[in-house]
């Protein structure tokens, strides 16, 4: 199940531009990649279906051209970006390299990946969504980098971002860029309901006595969240909440902390009523309702907020003109939070030429190529050393506000994430619709997902 906050990721992701450049679809990424002339005569591949390369490495005898398969999800990072690194590989190797470069629309990739990993016929990399690391992890099948981990300087990660890629103490990827979940609200609405607009509420309270101002239906709403599993992460991890205990075998929002996180959706549509009348339970339309004014304040709303303003014809400047942003409202009693999404670069060990393979992925994790990548895409770098670089963040948005942000920023677990997030998101939408208290969802939801974790 694609939860509504995953399926705006996937929005977010559709090129703004076509290009040509190495770019199949689907049916691509089933297929694997054509084969090279090489110096073996024995042995027909490793097993893995064919993933590219007219030889296996026998003894002393190694492949004569290597085609390195690089699966990506349809967005902003091109074959060009990475052409350099295969160029450097090319002087090291005694090999002609090559990269297959394939994009996969989101809604497609896991499944048709996974296929693939399943039958034998993995590429060589992938960009992977941090939330599946889990499900490939248990494949077997994960390339590990703990011999690397110096040569990239893995501790320069933001935490939350060490956490998703660790699996049982093996580094099985490495983060590429990120977003984060924050506050919007109209600056006009605020100004004319004589709200400071250049000032968002900083806790629940100021934020259900804010919205309530705001709220004047049905030509606009105080305010409205969408209902499902990754948008609660915010509200529970401020209240001090996580979604599973150390492990990820218990779940553990049936604290009273991930009660107040539901209590938090609970009174924006059932007590405060400071939403619609009938809860968001799809996120395909809302950040235009909310570009459009339906909703004064988006309280939990992911960083690419911006990609949407542009396609609306709206400069940079504009959109800070118009619209505010800062970190979601927070308990009196808890702290801010920010849960962190993205994507991850990992490899897999049924290649033929593993050596090639994990120099490549060494050299586009490591700071600088972060850099690069950050920098041409406009996209949240994950490396703390690149919080001063300049050319980094000048064209990202509310950028003083988002480092703030990933200093405290959380993840989603890894492990189990596809169960957690369905059972979840229908208990937290019987909340919404006032079904069922908090407390009691909650623990439904737990009955429910013991059995699958």
């Amino acid at each position: 199940m694609v939860d509504s906050d995953q399926h705006t990721d996937s929005l977010v992701n559709r090129r703004r531009f076509v290009k040509a450049a190495g770019v199949t679809g689907v049916a691509g990424l089933l297929a694997g990649c054509s084969g090279g002339d090489s110096t073996t005569t024995n042995g027909g591949g490793n097993g893995n279906g064919g993933n590219g390369n007219g030889g296996t490495t026998t003894g002393n005898q190694t492949s004569k051209t290597f085609t390195l398969e690089y699966i990506d999800v349809d967005g902003d990072r091109t074959k060009e970006m990475f052409m350099p690194v295969i160029e450097e590989l090319n002087s090291k190797y005694d090999a002609e390299i090559s990269l297959n470069f394939r994009e996969v629309p989101y809604g497609n990739y896991k499944k048709q990946l996974l296929t693939r990993v399943g039958g034998g016929n993995a590429p060589d990399v992938a960009a992977i969504d941090q939330i599946w690391l889990g499900s490939f992890y248990n494949s077997g099948k994960l390339m590990t980098f703990n011999d690397i981990q110096e040569q990239i300087n893995f501790d320069d990660y933001f935490a939350g971002f060490k956490e998703a890629v660790v699996q049982e103490e093996n580094i099985v990827g490495f983060p590429i860029t990120t977003d984060v979940r924050g506050m919007y609200w109209n600056k006009d609405q605020f100004e004319s309901a004589g709200l400071d607009p250049n000032t968002g509420p900083e806790t629940w309270s100021e934020f259900y006595d804010v919205a309530a101002q705001l709220h004047d239906p049905p030509n606009r709403y105080g305010t409205g969240i969408i209902v499902a599993a990754g948008i609660y992460s915010v509200p529970l991890f401020s209240a001090g909440g996580q979604f599973l205990k150390s492990g990820g075998s218990e779940p553990a929002f049936t604290s009273d902390a991930g009660v107040k996180g539901a209590e938090f959706i609970d009174k924006i549509y059932n007590e405060e009523k400071i939403g619609p009348s009938s809860p968001i339970t799809g996120g395909g339309n809302y950040p235009q309702e909310f570009l459009n004014g339906t909703y004064s304040i988006a309280p939990v709303y992911g960083s690419w907020m911006d990609f949407f303003a542009r396609q609306k014809g709206m400069s940079n400047e504009e959109i800070k003109q118009k619209y505010g942003f800062s970190i979601s409202p927070h308990p009196s009693s808890g702290s801010p939070a920010t849960m962190m999404g993205g994507f991850a670069w990992s490899a897999f060990n049924t290649t033929d030429r593993p050596d090639i393979v994990k120099d490549f992925m060494g050299r586009i994790s490591g700071q600088e190529f972060n850099r690069k990548i950050a920098r041409e895409t406009g996209r949240i770098p994950t490396r703390k050393a690149l919080l001063d670089a300049s050319e980094v963040w000048s064209n990202i948005l509310w950028s003083d506000t988002i480092k703030e942000m990933l200093e405290y920023g959380g993840t989603r677990p890894v492990n189990n994430w596809s169960a957690v997030d369905e059972i979840l998101t229908t208990s937290l939408q019987e909340v919404a619709y006032d079904r069922a208290e908090p407390r009691e969802a909650l623990q439904s939801a737990a009955d429910e997902l013991a059995g699958e974790l």
